[in-house]
């Protein structure tokens, strides 16, 4: 039937037809699980239960010599790819030894293959690549004798066609090891062989023999490997060492000629930059691809090039007024679209300026900033207030370092300088909170970091002084100012032998340093060490022979040692820095008379009373001495001229109390002050 949808479903014309089993089917009522089932025939449609067992695999015949190469070809390439990576990381040991096992196999494999009879298959790209990352993990890891011997094998080797260029890697070697000539050999050999078509190749190393003639001092050979550079495949760098070189050679027209062409070689440039916002914090993270940040390690590489070329050039194109040579960089920099760079000129024209303590002009150049851009105007801010806080003008100081402040929140520097104007008004406690503040920002500031040990000394909290001072001392370990307040404070604190420490340790910093050598006597001299006291002392007066606390000490410890004959000199010494002091030249004429040397003493007094006639102390010692030498008529006179004295004293009203003061009880914080003071640094 033709509307049969089935229709063909049970033709049998062609239709496979399983063997049909004669026995009756059961019916479905009796159909039951049975643990035990009967096993009528099984289930075979293809007859293979006929063919008995499959039968074992077969084993693998043994490798033949090419396999056996091509799996020790595999191992190289493996131990090649970990040295490479292991270099890439660092791991320099390990890729040297990785590079000497991949050697190692390779020239098995070679020998394999020959004795296999199998040399058309020497893979000779291999031999070169272990041999080439062995010589340059020779190289990295600065065996250079190594690797110049493993890369002459093979640049000898014929078989290697492009291996003249490895003469520009043995040149590398010899220019780090200072052997210019070599190098300039090398990189000529390597020149010699590189086609003409490979011009950026040709270029590089052309510059690199420029480089090895500066290093020589050779600056017109430079001058003209950099000059063929630049005509041909200009770079910046190239640039930058041309300006270098006319710099060393004292052709100002020159240099300004190649500024010039430096300008014009324009750096790569961000083609996205304009689209990109303001604040990079809000750029996605899937916009920082590698380009882009190679591109901007770029550019800043090549501004930074243009601008130390700049400032080299600037101050000696005209040597009689320097600002000339200066307003020719800026406007040429404008000109070539580098506002950026003009403005680090013009920050750079007013250091000189400063430079030069012409600070009328380092004012007008700074306050031109106040109307550019936001970042620039927070670094003109704080370089104001700097200045103007030398000057001792606090509220101009003050101004900028708030409109500083103001700019940038984050400016370390200018927050310093704002609590160096709370400091110097005596808001201690606000001026270290805005050191504190300028931690906060830039915790490696060291100017913040000295002035909040000041002020904790200054508040008399001695023990976040020395927490912050010390915390300096591991960033700047040699810094005298620094030691110099650990020893302070410890010495403040009554720890004797730590402010020993490190007076010493500043000793060895400063040596012969006078006050220096007087502190470490006056802290002996209170830990109770009388004899280093009076070494350092001795080391001191030696060193600088007019500090009279040094002499005053020196004569009161031989006096008190009974030592009266080398007490004199020093009581002499100092009548001489001090002649109107006559306590000196008493103490002199004391010490000829305990020596018993009266005619000397009386002498001495005599020399004494005709400078100061009415001094009372001097007529006593003068009776006292007559009365001894029994001189009865001088001493009728000393005591009549005695009496008139005391009512001469008597009469007069007393206008200040007497100022006897204790040396050795004498606060001695200020020794040395010329050099190590409590100065505050500045922001700048």
């Amino acid at each position: 039937d033709d509307d049969d949808l089935y229709s063909g479903y049970n033709d049998e014309e062609g239709m496979y037809d399983l063997p049909l089993d004669h026995r009756q089917a059961p019916a479905c009522g009796q159909s039951r699980y049975s643990s035990h089932p009967t096993k009528p025939g099984r289930f075979d449609p293809f007859n293979q239960g006929s063919k008995g067992p499959a039968p074992p695999l077969q084993k693998k015949a043994e490798a033949s010599p090419e396999e056996g190469c091509k799996d020790v070809e595999r191992q190289v390439n493996e131990l090649l790819e970990e040295s490479t990576k292991s270099c890439l990381e660092e791991d320099l040991g390990n890729a040297l030894e990785k590079a000497k096992e991949a050697g190692k196999r390779e020239r098995a494999l070679c020998k394999q293959r020959e004795q296999a009879q199998l040399s058309d298959q020497i893979n000779i790209d291999l031999t070169y690549a272990v041999c080439f990352n062995l010589a340059h993990q020779y190289h990295v890891s600065k065996l250079y004798t190594e690797s110049l011997n493993t890369y002459s094998s093979v640049v000898k080797n014929k078989q290697f066609s492009q291996s003249g260029r490895l003469r520009v890697n043995m040149g590398n070697i010899y220019f780090e090891q200072k052997k210019y000539p070599n190098a300039i050999k090398m990189y000529r050999m390597a020149l010699d062989q590189i086609p003409n078509t490979a011009r950026e190749i040709r270029f590089k190393i052309m510059r690199n023999i420029g480089n090895a003639f500066v290093r020589m001092g050779q600056y017109q050979d430079a001058m003209q490997s950099y000059d063929t550079v630049m005509e041909n495949a200009p770079d910046i760098p190239t640039g930058f060492n041309l300006v270098v070189c006319f710099y060393a050679l004292g052709d100002k027209e020159k240099q300004k000629k190649s500024f010039l062409r430096l300008l014009t070689i324009r750096p790569p440039e961000n083609e996205d930059e304009e689209e990109e916002p303001a604040n990079p914090d809000t750029v996605p993270t899937a916009a920082e691809d590698g380009l882009r940040e190679e591109l901007r390690k770029r550019q800043s590489e090549a501004n930074k090039f243009i601008l130390t070329a700049a400032k080299l050039i600037a101050p000696g194109i005209d040597k009689v007024n320097f600002v000339t040579g200066y307003d020719w960089v800026i406007e040429q920099l404008n000109a070539q679209n580098y506002a950026t760079i003009a403005n680090e000129m013009e920050m750079a024209k007013a250091i000189m300026h400063l430079t030069r303590k012409d600070f009328e002009k380092a004012l007008s150049v700074l306050k031109g900033f106040e109307k550019k851009e936001q970042h620039l105007k927070a670094r003109a801010a704080t370089n104001l207030s700097f200045l103007y806080f030398l000057e001792g003008d606090l509220n101009d100081a003050e101004q900028y370092a708030e409109l500083a402040v103001t700019s940038d929140r984050y400016n370390a520097r200018a927050l310093v300088n704002r609590g160096n104007c709370l400091y110097a008004r005596g808001e201690y406690e606000t001026a270290k909170m805005a050191y504190l503040e300028a931690v906060g920002v830039e915790a490696d500031c060291v100017e913040a970091i000295y002035n909040l040990g000041l002020v904790n000394k200054r508040l008399g909290q001695l023990d976040d002084a020395l927490v912050a001072f010390k915390k300096l001392n591991t960033i700047l370990p040699d810094n005298v100012e620094v030691i110099y307040q650990i020893g302070n404070v410890f010495d403040h604190l009554g720890n004797y032998k730590q402010a020993i420490k490190w007076f010493e340790i500043l000793n060895s910093r400063v040596m012969h340093d006078p006050g220096v050598l007087a502190r470490l006597g006056a802290i002996h001299s209170k830990y109770e060490d009388e004899a280093k006291a009076l070494h350092y002392y001795s080391e001191s007066h030696r060193v600088y022979p007019v500090n009279m606390d040094v002499i005053s000490w020196l004569g009161a410890f031989h006096v008190k040692s009974e030592l009266y004959e080398k007490a004199m000199p020093f009581f002499d010494l100092a009548s001489k820095i001090q002649p109107h002091e006559v306590k000196w030249q008493l103490m002199v004429a004391s010490c000829y008379r305990r020596i018993g040397a009266y005619p000397l003493a009386l002498n001495k007094y005599k020399d004494i009373h005709r400078s100061h006639p009415e001094n009372i102390e001097c007529l006593r010692y003068l009776v006292h001495i007559c009365t001894d030498l029994g001189r009865k008529e001088e001493v009728h006179d000393y005591v009549v001229k005695l009496r008139k004295a005391e009512r001469s004293q008597a009469q007069e009203p007393p206008t200040r109390a007497p100022q006897q003061q204790d040396k050795s009880k004498k606060e001695d914080d200020e020794w040395g002050n010329g050099m190590l003071g409590d100065d505050l640094l500045p922001g700048m």
